[in-house]
């Protein structure tokens, strides 16, 4: 019986569909249990599913959707294979979770945003759950990363026997990823890959007995560079603490999970039954991707280290040279400032919206950089070296994000006259569109078309009054590419690609730049910064890329890739702006940027907000505090006081976990 639909906090979760908002009919509800079984049937992946009228936390607070199913899955003992879907209908949130990491955090974002999320927004919320178990067979069958090994259409992929590797290479290299990994190559054992997808290019041109060795020797190096890598990690720990070291930690898990893909794809082709010479081209060019890419990434840690282990020997030198750069970028502080009244004069406080903390943010993050200076000259003087890298990464980080935030400052007014210039042509565009659209607004979907065009036209005209001219350039640029794809098959063919092009060539920069600008406020708040933004920073920039990449082959994916990736861009900045100011104010706000009452030094605020105490910001999950590691004593922090760490998205070693709003 379903309980009555009120505040839920996180519980165990007795059975797969847990319903007390009623959000699911009995009809739906049972149609969902079939998906979900046929998901398990297919993959072994066990969907639970939650509908609840808000998500709070034990106290009743409120509660957003990804620290709701991080908690309701340790609360309910999920593990591998199991994954959550939340979702607060009332409060329009949900959380999305992988306990088991069954899938990497780009495959989860893809089932976030493309299967999910859009059904919610419609609040369907049966086909929320179809899109779930519908994007989670398809992203698992892919296989991780970069999505599995591509196989030319026609070919097969024999099923498997239990055979061994076939004297390929020694067994003993397979110890140390089968131990708990044995149900992931099991698992995907029999699945077949995308059939159609070209051949990787390191399998291409080479023979193929010299590919077979080439596999198998890049096995073996990446066995043996996973191997260094956990001594190496395990000495690191030593000297410079578990903070320092929590990128190579991460890096050395997604090389885990590489290895085991890796060397599933080899075990396939050493059993009996031989795949026909494409197949195997396919999938020895996969093994040659996996282990590259993550020697590569571990190469970059190793040296990361090195570098660490020198600047402890010239650390003396390193803070001075660190104190001069503080004292150089605090020079541009005055200019800033002016620049800031200047662009108030000019431009509506809307328009403002990535910049208009930055002069109060830089000034405190060089405070914090004096502070962090002073702190490792401390520790120099007790000879301890490891502290005062420590302390002088944390000064760097904050010289640097100091910086990115005058220049925005700096940049904002040329951006801002541009996005007003953009306007006029836009509206221009467009409104030669709606005369295109004229003889067919009989058809429903283009007067809708029409009628949202219209509506662009009259925020962007009222948008350099009192509004944001880059966010009613993204509306713009949306209604056109609606009304434009539209009206296609009614335009000769060519001239609709050609005018395609054009209109690609003249926003790909803009929009590109657009993105940068998000993704730079973004990483400068990334303490404060919840998973869903950076989710929709990540897809957009993937998306954009992508769009750059078929725009001269395929005009009209391309502007469909370009105008999504806009649009996530926007909301990632939008949530970003809501995420920094919900966490200024749970903090009793920053004050003002010379006025705030205090001295100078080590401002805790300001460090956590641009995620250089824990790296990777915070989703605001409290995790003890700063005392007992901190930069061995003057200017550094107290004990206590409730320090914030994790890891944005998938972040941490309990899973992958997001959320956004719908």
């Amino acid at each position: 019986m379903a309980l009555p639909a009120t505040a839920e906090e996180p519980s165990y979760l007795e059975d797969t569909i847990y319903d007390p908002a009623d959000a699911l009919t009995d009809a739906e509800e049972q149609a969902a249990l079939e998906q979900i079984e046929e998901l398990r049937d297919e993959t072994g992946l066990q969907l639970f599913v939650a509908y609840v009228d808000t998500f709070t936390d034990t106290s009743g607070a409120s509660i957003g959707g990804e620290e709701w199913a991080r908690l309701t899955s340790d609360e309910s003992g999920m593990g591998a294979g199991d994954l959550l879907l939340a979702v607060a209908v009332d409060q329009r949130a949900y959380g999305v979770g992988d306990a088991g990491q069954s899938l990497t955090d780009a495959q989860l974002q893809t089932v976030q945003l493309d299967d999910i999320e859009p059904r919610l927004a419609e609040d369907d919320w049966a086909g929320a759950v179809q899109g779930a178990t519908e994007g989670f067979a398809r992203e698992y069958a892919a296989g991780p990363s970069s999505g599995g090994v591509s196989v030319p259409d026609g070919e097969d992929v024999h099923a498997r026997s239990e055979g061994g590797l076939g004297g390929a290479f020694p067994l003993l290299l397979l110890a140390p990823f089968v131990i708990g990994g044995v149900g992931m190559i099991a698992g995907r054992r029999k699945r077949r890959p995308d059939p159609g997808a070209e051949v990787p290019p390191q399998a291409q041109g080479a023979s193929l007995p010299e590919l077979q060795r080439e596999a198998s020797e890049a096995l073996v190096a990446m066995d043996n560079a996973v191997r260094s890598a956990w001594e190496e990690l395990d000495f690191a720990q030593a000297q410079f603490g578990t903070q320092q070291t929590q990128a190579f930690t991460q890096a050395l898990s997604r090389a885990r999970a590489a290895a085991q893909e890796a060397f599933s794809l080899r075990q396939q082709l050493d059993d009996d039954d031989e795949e026909a010479e494409s197949v195997q081209r396919a999938m020895l060019g996969r093994i040659l991707e996996l282990t590259g890419r993550s020697r590569q990434e571990l190469d970059a840690q190793t040296e990361e280290f090195a570098r660490l282990r020198s600047l402890q020997d010239r650390a003396p030198q390193f803070l001075a040279e660190l104190e001069t750069r503080a004292a150089e970028t605090r020079d541009r502080l005055p200019a800033a400032e002016q620049e800031l009244r200047g662009l108030r004069a000019r431009h509506p406080e809307r328009a403002l919206a990535t910049v208009r903390a930055n002069l109060e943010r830089a000034t405190n993050l060089l405070d914090s950089a004096d502070g962090f200076v002073t702190a490792g000259r401390q520790s120099v003087e007790r000879d301890d070296r490891a502290s005062a890298v420590a302390a002088a990464r944390a000064a760097e980080e904050s010289i640097g994000q100091a910086a990115t935030l005058l220049d925005q400052i700096a940049s904002a007014d040329a951006d801002l006259r541009g996005a007003q210039e953009e306007i006029a042509k836009g509206i221009a565009s467009l409104s030669a569109d709606l005369q295109d659209a004229r003889p067919h607004q009989g058809e429903p979907t283009i007067a809708q078309a029409v009628e949202r065009a219209r509506a662009a036209i009259e925020q962007a005209q009222g948008s350099t009054g009192g509004g944001d001219p880059l966010r009613a350039l993204a509306d713009l640029d949306a209604a056109e590419h609606a009304l434009d794809t539209l009206l296609e098959p009614m335009r000769e063919a060519q001239r609709h690609q050609d005018k395609l092009r054009g209109d690609f060539e003249a926003r790909v920069s803009r929009v590109g730049a657009r993105l940068q600008s998000i993704n730079q406020t973004v990483s400068t708040a990334r303490g404060a910064v919840s998973s869903s933004a950076r989710t929709r920073i990540s897809e957009a920039l993937r998306l954009y890329d992508q769009a750059v990449a078929t725009a001269s082959e395929e005009p009209t994916a391309a502007m469909d890739l370009l105008t999504r990736a806009e649009q996530l861009g926007e909301r990632a900045l939008t949530e970003a702006q809501r995420d920094t100011d919900h966490w200024g104010s749970g903090s009793g706000g920053l004050g003002t940027p010379y006025s705030r009452g205090r001295s100078r030094g080590i401002d805790p605020w300001s460090v956590i907000l641009g995620g250089i105490l824990s790296g990777a910001g915070s989703s605001h999950r409290h995790s003890g505090g700063w005392g007992g590691g901190g930069f061995g004593g003057g200017g550094g922090f107290g004990g206590g006081g409730g320090g914030f760490s994790g890891g944005g998205f998938g972040g941490g070693g309990g899973g992958n976990f997001s959320g956004g709003r719908f």
